[in-house]
């Protein structure tokens, strides 16, 4: 993403980083194609983790030095955890601190959102909840800081601020273990046959995209296909299941993902100190649907004070929302390095 807001350039591209991290500098090569002006590089990153990867520490130097065959390292400024910024030596040689940066950025960024504190010691709380193709990440903000001890991904998971699961690639056997079917629950067959981007783009929230096939069956990502792959993870196929079974598929799945999402905003939510209230949840993503759904019925905004829903989709528009850490860092690097 480029910081100029004039510009308006944000690009979001697929990249196996398990199969392909030897590509990764000609893949960041060929996004750059076509965008503005740019005299710096700021970095956050994900995807250390790869099993392509011994270790975490192997990740990080591997993905930075990728970069850096791309972009000068005098030019790169990577952010980490602590919200400060290092060269890609300087990550390199402390990878804790650099991996998986993206969601403190997007955090850190946030803040912005939250009115400024009518009195002292009584600043603005929020959360922020950034819903992605493979994980829901549920932040807690201040008006003064990131309001998480966490620094790595298992602190996360632990905490319930990561969800491992997200709204196109979660494989629904990991998801869900039965789905209404005729009248009764069905187990799901624990296969790679369809994914959560099959029951929403069944259920019309994704959009069709039928020159992509990263599905679970290499076929087009669309509604129809979509359709025989949900069939699958039941023993059926898309011809002998009517359209009111894919229906019911596809909805046990969002609700499944709806109670997970619920769940975790209880969790962090029941962290305020005292008799504070958390009065702004702000929504990145392109899985605004889901928190939506989840917030449908009014109860955690009655149980937790939320008193207004703010929507980066609508703020910045859906490119820049779908990868809002990399829009997030790009506006940190302008107003803190002057990049």
């Amino acid at each position: 993403a480029h910081s100029d807001a004039e510009a308006k350039w944000s690009k979001s591209l697929p990249f196996a980083m398990w199969k392909q991290s030897a590509s990764l500098a000609a893949s960041l090569a060929q996004a750059i194609d076509d965008s503005p002006e740019f005299h710096g590089i700021a970095v956050t990153m994900t995807g250390e983790l790869a099993d392509c990867f011994s270790t975490r520490a192997h990740g990080v130097a591997c993905i930075l030095e990728q970069v850096t065959r791309v972009f000068p390292a005098p030019l790169v400024y990577v952010y980490c955890v602590d919200g400060n910024w290092r060269s890609p030596s300087q990550a390199a040689r402390d990878p804790w601190i650099a991996a998986a940066s993206n969601w403190h950025a997007l955090a850190n960024w946030s803040r912005r959102f939250l009115p400024k504190p009518r009195v002292k010691d009584q600043e603005a709380q929020g959360v922020l909840v950034d819903i992605g193709s493979t994980t829901i990440d549920v932040i807690r903000l201040a008006a003064n800081g990131v309001k998480t001890a966490s620094k790595t991904d298992s602190d996360r998971l632990k905490r319930r601020e990561l969800i491992y699961t997200g709204i196109e690639r979660s494989n629904l056997c990991g998801l869900v273990r039965s789905v209404p079917l005729h009248g009764k629950r069905c187990p799901l067959m624990n296969e790679q046959f369809a994914t959560t981007r099959d029951a929403y783009l069944w259920l019309g929230f994704l959009d069709e995209c039928p020159e992509d096939k990263d599905t679970a069956d290499s076929q087009p990502a669309t509604r129809e296909h979509a359709r025989f792959r949900l069939a699958r993870i039941v023993g059926e196929d898309g011809s002998t299941l009517a359209d009111s079974d894919i229906d019911a598929i596809g909805q046990c799945v969002m609700n499944q993902q709806v109670k997970l999402l619920r769940k975790s905003l209880e969790k962090v939510l029941g962290k305020v100190p005292g008799d504070r209230q958390v009065s702004h949840i702000i929504s990145s993503g392109h899985g605004g649907f889901l928190l939506r759904q989840t917030l449908e019925d009014g109860s955690l905004a009655q149980r937790f004070g939320l008193q207004e829903q703010i929507w980066l989709e609508d703020r910045l528009g859906q490119e820049h929302s779908r990868s809002a850490p990399a829009y997030a860092v790009s506006q940190l690097a302008a107003e803190n390095l002057q990049v």
